[in-house]
């Protein structure tokens, strides 16, 4: 499994020749040879979960199950990262069982309680695309929805979007609440507004339990994405 982790890293590496993440990148991604490892035909999804505040201070969730339902599963690393089979489909959704203990990533002890989803897809995973996914404690919950300035609704989904690449303004077709991105690396907090590296959409209407995500130029993954009431859906793109 080891080598097969090499092959991988080295892929993105490459992938990522000539965009210094300042402009366009010099041309748009196209299908890489993705090392499956033991995945056989099914392919492999490898990504980090990780602490809502990140950008300010990286932290992995720890001992979290990530799972396709009714297949295969992997538990996080202390760095939050995770690596296992999905079928061979053009999507796949994977559900995220929460670990029991308190985070490692705040002070103040506090656990991840919201029901979160991941939503992989084969496009930008065969793009080089690295599946970045987030979560907040219920305390980082509370004070995150009292910046955006309405209190959480367990009754809409919440739609967290990852940019692979340089910034992008998303969008999504579903009413919903402020939109809060961080815009680059640098970045220190949370901003209202679309565009960014990672775009939140709070308090996203459910309606038929799909919307319509899409971006300003641009990006691998965009389409539709799955919403769950009271849940996190997790999406991302690889900018092109």
């Amino acid at each position: 499994m080891l080598a097969g982790r090499l092959v991988v890293s080295i892929t993105f590496l490459l992938g990522a020749c000539g965009d210094d993440g300042a402009g366009p990148v010099d041309a748009a991604p196209v299908p890489v040879d993705i090392d499956n490892g033991s995945c056989g035909s099914e392919i492999r999804f490898t990504g980090e979960y990780v602490d809502w505040d990140s950008h300010k201070s990286f932290c992995g969730i720890n001992e979290a199950l990530i799972e396709v339902t009714g297949g295969s599963m992997d538990s996080t690393a202390p760095n939050g990262r995770f690596d296992l089979c999905i079928p061979e489909g053009a999507t796949t959704q994977l559900d995220v069982t929460q670990p029991t203990a308190a985070s490692q990533c705040t002070v103040q002890p506090a656990t991840y309680t919201i029901p979160t989803i991941l939503f992989a897809q084969k496009a930008v995973i065969q793009s080089g695309g690295f599946f970045s996914a987030r979560s907040f404690t219920t305390m980082r919950q509370t004070s995150f929805f009292t910046m955006v300035g309405a209190a959480f609704d367990p009754t809409k989904a919440q739609v967290f979007v990852h940019i692979d690449g340089p910034e992008r303004t998303v969008s999504i077709a579903a009413t919903h609440g402020t939109t809060q991105a961080v815009r680059s690396v640098a970045a220190s907090d949370w901003v209202a507004g679309a565009q960014g590296i990672d775009v939140f959409f709070p308090n996203v209407d459910v309606g038929s339990g799909t919307t319509t995500l899409t971006t300003d130029t641009g990006a691998i993954g965009t389409g539709s994405i799955p919403l769950v009431a009271g849940t996190i859906t997790n999406v991302s793109l690889k900018s092109n």
